[in-house]
């Protein structure tokens, strides 16, 4: 992601949708449309750095001689691999594909659809002891002085994610026309919180430098005049009975 591997810069939306046709009419009949997805992005998007799929393993398959053949059978000269993630030039433009196991196939495309809004839905969980990744939702049990303990799987079901969440799950999968409805969606959460935003980590100010989205919705925060802050509980652990309640199979 970012598109700054091979230094080709940024293309318009015409010639960005010309080559992901390209690109999907090869894998379609390479691997079959059952086995990638490329991540939703926002109707009005103008331009693009790069172009992210996302291609399902399955157990036996050779990742090493499924990037040989697209090497081959697209004529690829520039390429490199670092671990899960291959990225080409291809049509003079970047395009990197990213490994995901069956079971998280679907969680990582949804966690990567529309720039950057994984990662602003992993802020809000993140204060319930939740982690949101590409391998859906999580709870992370800590020791009583905050260090890490055990992270445990909740569901990879995107839809009962955005119910616990009280997001617009409907929304999400008609899509978004521009960068504000993704931002609109996001703070019309009852649990958002302008916080972390405000009192930055460390990770958020290089999220910030790295992508222009994070930097785009602080913009929107100042711009806007966003002031929401949810009240939450002095104590992470408290939320533990309504987690556990949302997500019985856990066992927690």
């Amino acid at each position: 992601m970012g598109g700054n591997l091979f230094n080709r810069g940024r293309i318009d939306r015409d010639r960005y949708l010309d080559i992901e046709a390209d690109i999907r009419t090869y894998l379609d009949r390479y691997l079959g449309s059952d086995r990638y997805r490329i991540p939703g992005y926002y109707g009005d998007k103008s331009d693009f750095g790069d172009l992210d799929i996302i291609v399902c393993l399955a157990p036996g398959d050779n990742w090493q001689q499924i990037r040989q053949t697209i090497v081959n059978d697209l004529d690829i000269i520039e390429f490199k691999a670092a671990g899960s993630v291959f990225s080409t030039l291809y049509r003079d433009f970047q395009v990197d594909y990213f490994t995901a196991s069956s079971p998280y196939f679907e969680s990582t495309y949804n966690y990567l659809s529309f720039n950057d809004l994984g990662n602003l839905i992993g802020k809000i969980c993140r204060r319930f002891n939740l982690k949101y990744g590409e391998r859906g939702l999580s709870y992370i049990y800590r020791y009583h002085n905050g260090n890490f303990q055990q992270e445990i799987e909740l569901t990879q079901d995107f839809a009962a994610i955005c119910r616990l969440l009280e997001l617009d799950y409907g929304k999400w999968q008609a899509g978004f026309a521009d960068i504000t409805e993704i931002f609109e969606w996001t703070i019309a959460c009852p649990y958002f919180s302008i916080a972390p935003y405000i009192n930055r980590s460390t990770s958020l100010e290089r999220r910030v430098k790295e992508r222009s989205t994070i930097q785009s919705f602080l913009d929107y925060l100042d711009r806007h005049q966003i002031t929401k802050k949810y009240q939450y509980l002095d104590n992470r652990d408290d939320y533990l009975p309504w987690i556990a309640a949302n997500f019985p199979a856990a066992n927690l």
